[in-house]
């Protein structure tokens, strides 16, 4: 339509939607690339990656016939980094809007301050058994399995199906989100009073908030706790889970990687992973320069965390029992802290791996180093750990030397026939989500702000 509105108010061209759309088609193809003629560069992508970062583990797999079945991609900076992050890995699929559609499959985990961090990148056709399979299998092999891993995802069959059959000895646990979604959809009536007691029970850190939360859902429906019964309570509860999740409670790291990558969704493959590559390059080098300019022992998140549980533990009062067990009491209510174990009955220290409110107050009251026992997870020195390697370019197509025997691999574009007409951009609502409006402050009317508020500038 802006075409359209151009070619008239500037030449006076009438043109009709469609040429404008093959217009449109033309001048993208000339700028991005072919996108039929994308997947033959694959391979000769996939082996300067190798070339100009070693250590990058990439793959390729396609049909009988030649066509493109799966691609992945994890470069040698985010391998090396995965041992200073937090072994809890976030794993989500998004669909692809270029020509030929598909499925974009990526892996994430968080750094010492928080920030994403991109382990795995895999274009298949779609989110079905063989792609979740065997994203799963070629991830395993470019990182292994850690102690304690973790893996957390939305409830895909396919994908809990795939999990389950690659990594039968990490915990496999759900998004809280997902799960409230799917609460909402099933029990209608009080949908809009779901959030606050379901996220209580969800980041509970004792047994006792846990069911206060869950009495609050029962007064709401009573069938809402047999249902995430069956689900089981160690899938999305944080005091439940068989291995610690942190405050990594919901999928949302990898739902922001798929914003970061929203433009990129529509260009040709080969474009695409370049975009993925080169994403993963500007992330590194900033929140490396992040690392160095950091002059605190931990993560501006750490030492956020670490000041919060400081001011709490001022009002506390504190009782040694033992050499390293002691009594921190407050309005009633007793908590027992072990330095020795590093536990507090309040299980924020041993959940979070971060001294909590009592836990703290004791190190005061014995004139001790909070930063002592503080998980290496928060430091500064797995921050910049994290970062220790470097994503370099691929350089220019041209300037691309590929061995003969890579160049004669042939990679066609999948049997799926092209869709005609402009392709879908937004997914389906759910019944329950609303359309969010902007609320004027001054007209009160929907659909602006008082800074674009008409009624204003006329006024004025």
């Amino acid at each position: 339509m802006d075409i359209k509105g151009e070619l008239k108010y500037r030449y006076g061209i009438k043109m009709n939607y469609m040429k404008a759309w093959r217009s449109k088609e033309h001048a993208v193809n000339d700028l991005r690339g072919n996108a039929s003629d994308s997947y033959s560069l694959i391979p000769s992508f996939l082996h300067m990656v190798e070339k100009t970062n070693p250590g990058s583990f990439v793959d390729l797999k396609t049909t009988e016939d030649n066509s493109l079945l799966f691609v992945f991609m994890a470069l040698d900076a985010s391998i090396k980094g995965w041992g200073a992050c937090r072994p809890i890995v976030v794993v989500d699929g998004m669909f692809l809007k270029a020509a030929y559609g598909g499925t974009l499959l990526c892996a994430c985990t968080q750094d010492a301050a928080g920030h994403i961090f991109p382990l795995a990148f895999c274009v298949a056709d779609s989110e079905n058994d063989k792609s979740w399979k065997w994203f799963f299998k070629k991830f395993k092999e470019a990182y292994g399995v850690r102690e304690h891993q973790c893996l957390i995802s939305d409830r895909n069959e396919s994908l809990i199906k795939a999990a389950r059959e690659i990594y039968p000895e990490i915990t496999h646990s759900y998004c809280g989100y997902h799960i409230l979604s799917n609460l909402k959809t099933s029990f209608k009536q009080h949908a809009a009073k779901y959030n606050l007691p379901f996220f209580g029970a969800v980041k509970a850190y004792t047994e006792k908030q846990f069911e206060f939360h869950m009495a609050e859902l029962d007064g709401l429906d009573k069938r809402i706790r047999p249902y995430l019964k069956k689900v089981g309570y160690e899938k999305w509860s944080r005091i439940h889970s068989q291995n610690k999740r942190y405050s990594t409670m919901t999928s949302n790291i990898s739902e922001s990687l798929n914003a970061a990558n929203l433009a990129a969704r529509e260009l040709p493959i080969t474009t695409l992973l370049e975009c993925l590559r080169a994403l993963v390059q500007q992330w590194t080098h900033t929140n490396r320069t992040k690392a160095h300019n950091t002059f605190t022992k931990l993560s501006p998140t750490g030492e956020d965390i670490l000041l919060k549980n400081y001011t709490y533990s001022l009002n506390l009062e504190v009782k040694a029992t033992t050499d390293y067990l002691f009594e921190v009491t407050r309005m009633k209510e007793s908590w027992e802290v072990d330095l020795e174990k590093r536990t507090c009955t309040c299980n924020r220290f041993q959940i979070d791996e971060m001294p909590c409110g009592h836990a703290v107050a004791v190190m005061r009251q014995m004139n001790m180093d909070p930063y002592t026992y503080c998980s290496d997870y928060y430091t500064k020195k797995n921050w910049l750990a994290t970062y220790s390697g470097t994503v370099y370019p691929i350089g220019h197509q041209s300037e691309w030397e590929v061995p003969e025997e890579v160049k004669n691999i042939i990679v066609l574009p999948p049997h799926e026939r092209v869709k005609s007409g402009r392709p879908k951009t937004l997914r389906r609502k759910a019944g329950w989500e609303k359309d969010q409006h902007n609320k004027c402050s001054k007209c009160g009317e929907l659909g602006h702000n008082k800074r674009t508020c008409s009624r204003r500038r006329r006024r004025e």
